[in-house]
């Protein structure tokens, strides 16, 4: 087991997951408009979910001697809420295809725990992407 590469896989995922973190709770603060209520909550659903893969990721790059990164990735916040919502499926969207590729990854380096995780994270990921999709249908 490639545990330097792991690792890097590991913080790569985290850093996005950071940055979604960040961007729900922006778009929860300042979503108006129809719906407001529940797309404001949803947004505060979603950063909690993101938080929560932030910390599973931290914790298993530490398990495996790494430091967790803390840079957040990109965080956008356009001015319209039907844009909030447009960009957070395009990053979804990237996010599953990112999260597919890494799974890939920590499999063929011989890493069924982080797998598992991603694999995990990755459905949560289709969760939100559908969800965003319904919104914007």
């Amino acid at each position: 087991m490639d545990k330097k590469k792991i690792i890097e896989i590991l913080n790569k995922a985290l850093t996005e997951e950071l940055g979604a973190l960040i961007q729900y709770m922006q778009h929860h603060y300042l979503y108006q408009g129809a719906n407001f209520v529940c797309v404001s909550e949803l947004m505060k659903e979603f950063s909690m979910t993101e938080m929560d893969h932030a910390y599973k990721l931290g914790e298993r790059i530490a398990m495996l001697d790494g430091i967790p990164i803390t840079k957040p990735g990109a965080i956008k916040v356009p001015e319209k809420s039907i844009d909030m919502l447009k960009v957070n499926l395009q990053d979804e969207l990237a996010a599953i295809e990112n999260y597919r590729k890494w799974i890939k990854e920590v499999a063929a380096l011989g890493d069924p725990v982080s797998r598992l995780m991603l694999e995990k994270i990755l459905g949560d990921e289709e969760e939100h992407a559908h969800e965003l999709e319904m919104l914007l249908a």
